[in-house]
Parts: structure tokens; C-alpha cells; sequence
């Protein structure tokens, strides 16, 4: 059996971060570590992550759970995701502004629910929501609404509120998050090179690089996008060569102008992938050619902010 602080807390020293890291938040009635997280925290150890599970049952205020939560400030080396059920679900959500994790995974979570239905914030682009068609405790609509509203995706089981029928469904749905949410996590910490001795990074202001840019032609955006390994799946060197290639003849049939770029791994563990960073690129235009060349995110920024990294999938 696991010590109890090794299951409730997440380490806090640096050299002790977990690889990738699952935090659950309970519900109402329930506690840290009922049937379903025991259940999915299995599949989630073996998708490589460490799992945690703070115990809230002595705050019964959600809000106060919510700020309990972002005092914790779970990290890792890798992908931090969380996840929460019904009142958790609320927790999870709400934390997420404040949090940024890498993905969010609500089991019907009570939103826009009496006595905590504040709206929530703007989730990550990896969110998932799972709800049951005969859940009477938190109806249908509020996980519709969620999902509508910030345009992700809804799996309806055919449940009750606890979905513990349901369990290797939702085992399925939280692992396929999880392997996504490893991908989004080595996005998130690669390093665009733009010019020798000038990198990007995700939410880093760096103006040296702004300066640069703007001296190549910048007038306020830019993107990097690159065609090699699409879906992040290594493929040999000559078709990413060719994909390249493709990727530079439909930027100047389109007239967007570009430079070359590089994305690097800073652990070393994946090969450099030759990419273009696209100079104030048509709206959207840069998606769509992610999109077009099976990219699973690009890289957009402006002039004087962070880069971002937008996830396609």
C-alpha cells in the first residue's frame, strides 16, 4: 500500500518532480481515493504518470477548494493533467486558469451549478468532458453547455451521475488524454530556434528575438510550423526532407514570406526538425497549413508577448 503523503501531495523539491503528473479532485461527498480515481489512477501509472489526490473533505466551500488546489501548484518535469468529478470537476476547471496544465479531464463536473456557478475560465486546448445521460444530480445540459461554450469535446455515456458503471470507458477516454497530454508537454518545452544564438521558447517574452524579428520584416505576428514527423511519429530523414520541401513550395505559392527555423528537444531524446517561421501570416493561415501537413500544434506569437503553442488536434 502507498504512504498516504506520497498519494495526497505532489512532491515539492525539483529534483523529486514526477515525470508527468495526474491530479484528481473528488467530489462533494466522496473522498480522494474512492472507486473511480483508484480505478483510473491505475491507467493513468500505466500511461507513466504519477497520481495524486488531494483530500478536501474538510472544506465543504468549493471555492475554498479551488484556492486550495492552486496553493498546492502540482508540477513536473513533463505533462501535468488534471482531472475531477462532479464538485472536483468544478475544482479542476476553475484551478485550470491559474494552473495551465497541459490537458483537463471533467467527469461531470458541476458547473454552473448552484452555490459555486461562477463561470469558469478559458480550459486548455486538450479538454475533455464525460457525463452520463441520467445523471440527476448535475443534469446533462451543464456538461453541454461547458462543452459548447468553449468548443471541446462531450462523450454522453449511458450513466448515472458517479459513472462508476462506466469505468473502462472512462479508463479509455482519460489514456488517450494522458499520451496526448505527454505530446503537448514536449511542445511546450522544445525550443524554436529562429537564428544562431536566438530562441523561442513558450511563454517567455525574450525582445533580443522580438528585435530580430522585427528587423527580418515583422510587422506584429508570426507562426513556425514544419512538416516533419507528422502526429508526432519519427519518420526517416528523406521524407521529412521531401515534406520540408512540399512545406516551402506552398508557402511561396500562397506568397507568405518565411525563414528558416529549427525545433529542438532540449533533452536531446528527439532529432531536430527543420521548420519555417512564417512572417505576418494571413489569419489562420498557419493553422491550416499545421493542419494540412499533419501537424499535432504550431507555434504562433506577436511582437512584445510569449509565444504560444496551438494545439491542432
Amino acid at each position: 500500500m502507498r504512504n498516504a503523503d506520497e498519494t495526497t501531495r505532489p512532491p515539492a523539491a525539483p529534483d523529486a518532480l514526477p515525470e508527468h503528473l495526474l491530479v484528481f479532485a473528488h467530489g462533494k461527498e466522496s473522498g480522494p481515493w474512492g472507486t473511480k480515481i483508484r480505478h483510473l489512477a491505475e491507467t493513468a501509472r500505466a500511461h507513466g504518470y504519477t497520481v495524486v489526490s488531494p483530500d478536501y473533505r474538510q472544506q465543504p466551500d468549493p471555492d475554498l477548494r479551488v484556492a486550495q488546489l492552486i496553493a498546492l501548484a502540482p508540477k513536473a518535469r513533463g505533462a501535468v493533467v488534471l482531472a475531477g468529478s462532479s464538485m472536483g470537476g468544478y475544482v479542476s476547471a476553475m484551478a485550470a486558469g491559474a494552473l495551465h496544465p497541459d490537458a483537463l479531464f471533467l467527469i461531470a463536473p458541476a458547473l454552473y451549478f448552484p452555490g459555486y456557478d461562477r463561470a469558469p475560465p478559458q480550459p486548455p486546448a486538450l479538454t475533455r468532458v464525460v457525463h452520463g445521460w441520467g445523471d440527476d444530480i448535475v443534469v446533462p445540459d451543464k456538461a453541454i453547455r461547458y462543452a459548447a461554450t468553449h468548443r471541446v469535446p462531450l462523450t454522453m455515456l449511458d450513466a448515472g451521475h458517479t459513472l462508476n458503471e462506466r469505468l473502462p470507458e472512462l479508463a479509455t477516454l482519460l489514456g488517450e488524454l494522458l499520451d496526448q497530454a505527454r505530446l503537448h508537454a514536449a511542445y511546450r518545452q522544445a525550443r524554436y530556434r529562429i537564428a544562431t544564438g536566438i530562441e523561442r521558447r513558450i511563454g517567455v517574452v525574450d525582445a533580443e528575438a522580438d528585435r530580430w524579428l522585427a528587423a527580418q520584416g515583422v510587422v506584429q505576428r508570426w507562426a513556425i510550423v514544419t512538416a516533419c514527423n507528422p502526429l508526432g511519429v519519427a519518420v526517416d530523414e528523406a521524407r521529412n526532407a521531401a515534406a520540408s520541401a512540399h512545406l516551402q513550395a506552398t508557402l511561396q505559392a500562397q506568397g507568405i514570406r518565411h525563414l528558416p527555423a529549427t525545433g529542438l528537444d532540449p533533452a536531446g531524446q528527439w532529432p531536430a526538425e527543420a521548420s519555417e517561421l512564417l512572417i505576418d501570416p494571413p489569419d489562420d493561415s498557419a493553422a491550416e497549413l499545421g493542419r494540412q501537413f499533419g501537424q499535432n500544434a504550431i507555434v504562433t506569437g506577436r511582437l512584445g508577448e510569449a509565444p504560444v503553442l496551438r494545439w491542432l488536434r
